[in-house]
């Protein structure tokens, strides 16, 4: 079956989450992934966070090899001679010092897309003040922003600036491979998870950047109280999303509060926004009154929108994702059959595929470097020597 991405050779220096997530995604489509690990201690998530690393490395190529050796540059540059991206995660300034950075390998292969996600980006003021995710939200303003209606701002349960970067990165690296035999070379990329939260906290901003006015937390429209998190009768909780004016009032004759309907406080979007607490409250009361699933199919029978909030345990029994085939069963040869949230987009033609587990430290070392041209000996020389 032909993938999209099958004729792409990727060399991934990154680790962790944002760089591996981004070239699980291109693996998925077919890209061929290699890898690099330090020998003898890897890359550090296969201990410290071990399912982040088994959700994130499939279909990858895993190799050891020493950078700070001469003879691990060596190697690597004889691989970027045949390959089509270098993605990388360090802190910025670590590649230049290694001798991997992309001045060094687009003078040896000017077609390379060379990728670097970092934290503040490789430029600016932040440029090497250490963070993690939470960091880039707090700075990117997200962390300001409340999610719901009289509760402060919180931190969200994903790590939304890393994956969000590691989107940003795989779009730009197809949009770099599609556009480097037009302009004859390839060039460098440079993500900041930072940036992409700005970006994604625009449409928040609009109203800000548009007149320059902050507007408060009662003129922020996505507080709307219909638009919110409720608790059931059944100590469960469901989401509700009634925000356009038929939704509202047909919200409001499911849960018996028609009153609501003839008070000129709440007669448009705006208004319920401003007046959202003291909605909030009479909600809340009416749907502690039943079930969850009550709740849910009443709401489902008058059409508004209504959902649950599942835990882990029902998202992955849930029947519509089991049909919409986000999770599938692979064999590994250590864990024996293992669960994956597979490449979430349907093509009609070209599917995204789980071809293998993730890799076993340094498992293809000595497959891969026998197809770049390297003997048994020279790989069993570069072992002893610790260069892989």
């Amino acid at each position: 079956m032909t993938l999209p991405l099958e004729d792409i050779r990727i060399l991934d220096l990154s680790r962790l989450l944002p760089g591996p997530y981004c070239s699980m995604l291109l693996a998925d489509l077919g890209a061929e992934v290699i890898k690099f690990e330090q020998p003898g201690k890897g890359d550090y998530v296969r201990d410290m966070i071990p399912e982040i690393f088994m959700s994130v490395n499939r279909n990858k190529k895993s190799v050891t090899l020493s950078l700070k050796s001469d003879r691990g540059k060596e190697v690597f540059y004889r691989m970027v001679e045949k390959s089509d991206v270098v993605l990388e995660g360090f802190s910025p300034g670590v590649t230049k010092r290694l001798g991997v950075d992309y001045e060094k390998v687009s003078s040896i292969n000017p077609m390379i897309v060379y990728c670097s996600i970092s934290g503040f980006g490789q430029d600016g003021p932040y440029r090497d003040i250490p963070g993690h995710d939470i960091n880039y939200l707090g700075v990117g303003g997200v962390l300001s922003i409340p999610g719901q209606v009289g509760r402060p701002p919180a931190k969200p349960g994903i790590p939304v600036g890393d994956l969000s970067s590691s989107m940003f990165a795989a779009l730009s690296i197809l949009a770099a491979l599609r556009v480097r035999e037009k302009i004859g070379s390839g060039q460098y990329i440079d993500v900041s998870m930072t940036d992409g939260i700005v970006s994604w906290m625009s449409v928040r901003a609009g109203g800000y950047l548009t007149t320059g006015d902050v507007p408060e937390v009662t003129e922020m429209g996505h507080l709307a109280p219909t638009n919110d998190i409720f608790e059931t009768k059944d100590k469960k909780k469901v989401t509700l999303g009634a925000l356009e004016e038929h939704f509202w009032e047909g919200m409001c004759r499911v849960l018996g509060l028609e009153e609501l309907l003839d008070d000129p406080r709440y007669d448009t979007h705006r208004k319920r926004v401003k007046n959202g607490e003291e909605i909030s409250e009479k909600l809340k009361a009416a749907f502690l009154t039943k079930t969850r699933t009550e709740w849910i199919e009443e709401m489902n029978k008058a059409r508004i929108p209504c959902g649950p909030v599942f835990t882990m345990e029902e998202v992955f029994s849930d029947p519509h994702i089991i049909h919409r085939g986000l999770l599938k069963e692979i064999d590994d040869p250590k864990l024996g059959r293992i669960k994956q949230v597979p490449f979430p987009v349907k093509f009609s033609k070209t599917p995204a595929q789980i071809k293998s587990p993730p890799p076993e430290m340094g498992q293809h070392t000595e497959e891969v470097f026998l197809s770049f041209g390297y003997s048994k000996e020279e790989i069993e020389q570069m072992r002893k020597e610790k260069v892989i």
